[in-house]
């Protein structure tokens, strides 16, 4: 039997190893948070393969910076 990947999203908030598709995915205000920091990720063919550290590291973003302002956006709309 496969093991599920390591970068799987079943916490209840998004975390360093998810990928930034299922982020998008599963939380769909954390999109604002994209777009605020201008990253292309939203639509970008990457997205289901790079994790936000990665991404944030690609952008020079502190990576638990961005997943607070992640979890700033799905409270506001909660």
């Amino acid at each position: 039997m496969i093991a599920p990947p390591s970068h799987s999203t079943t916490t209840a908030l998004p975390s360093s190893s998810d990928l930034v598709e299922d982020v998008l995915e599963r939380w769909p205000p954390t999109l604002s948070v994209f777009l605020k920091h201008r990253m292309a990720c939203p639509g970008c063919p990457m997205a289901r393969f790079q994790t936000i550290a990665e991404v944030a590291d690609d952008y020079g973003l502190d990576t638990e910076a961005l997943l607070d302002e992640f979890v700033q956006a799905i409270a506001a709309e909660g």
